[in-house]
């Protein structure tokens, strides 16, 4: 059960729409590929960066993002905390607290991002959304959801109805402008 306090960031009115928003824009299999590696990247070069700085910073982002994680669902939040511990076990093992590690957090997190890239210009064939609160969160919690998920469910159903929807929508924006 997704909370309320995310609604105002959703395109949509539910969470199936929000995800099929997000579904839409991440319906090629290689794009959705390129995303579900480049995610793990993203963190752990924001990781890198902020504990070549201090050590708690990267702490601080970890429990920030994986309780607003937690608002989606707490499951994918107990995933994303595994994945961060790993990930920050990583950072201290590979980073120090010099320029050396920042600029190696900076090149990991720009790597990420032109993979991403990659997948909505060559393989999705259109522009990424841009809007920030999906990419940070509503994207890597959808693609961890569809990870871990039976496409059969009901649940994924309704994203699918949502994304035709949203397909139309979107398809017709793209002809009139």
């Amino acid at each position: 059960m997704t909370s309320v306090l995310l609604l105002p960031f959703f395109k949509g009115k539910s969470l199936e729409s929000e995800f099929g928003f997000v579904n839409y824009y991440h319906s090629q299999p290689i794009n959705r590929l390129l995303h579900t590696v480049a995610i793990p990247l993203l963190i752990f070069g924001i990781l890198t960066m902020t504990y070549s700085i201090d050590y708690r910073l990267s702490i601080f982002f970890s429990i920030f993002y994986c309780a607003i994680v937690g608002l989606f669902n707490y499951k994918i939040a107990l995933l994303y905390t595994i994945l961060f511990g790993i990930l920050f076990c990583s950072t201290i093992i590979t980073c120090s607290h010099n320029m050396k590690s920042m600029f190696s957090g900076l090149f990991i997190f720009f790597f990420g991002l032109i993979l991403q890239g990659l997948g909505h210009y060559i393989f999705q064939q259109y522009a990424p959304a841009f809007r920030l609160f999906e990419a940070i969160f509503t994207t890597p919690v959808f693609l961890m959801t569809y990870l871990i998920t039976d496409h059969k469910s009901p649940f994924w159903n309704n994203v699918q109805n949502e994304t035709n929807k949203w397909k139309q929508i979107l398809d017709k924006e793209r002809k009139t402008s």
